[in-house]
């Protein structure tokens, strides 16, 4: 059985770190999971809900390079 996905946190970063690149296998994995759709590969229907997912999660930006995704928060100065 695969391991469980979550999806990451955006108050986990920082203003010196505020994006993180997720891998095509964890986006896929992750889509998988709480869809239920078995995709075999990043297309642009799993770009466009994994994008919705982040946003809906709290991320200020997701954008795809390719398979991977470079999620961005919105970070500010304490």
């Amino acid at each position: 059985m695969a391991r469980p996905r979550i999806f990451l946190d955006p108050d986990d970063r920082s203003v010196n770190n505020p994006s993180i690149i997720v891998n095509a296998e964890d986006v896929i994995g992750y889509y998988i999971q709480q869809t239920g759709d078995e995709k075999e590969r990043v297309v642009e229907s799993v770009k466009i809900w994994y994008k919705d997912e982040a946003i809906k999660k709290g991320w200020k930006s997701a954008d795809f390079h390719g398979n991977q995704c470079v999620l961005t928060a919105d970070v500010k100065r304490g």
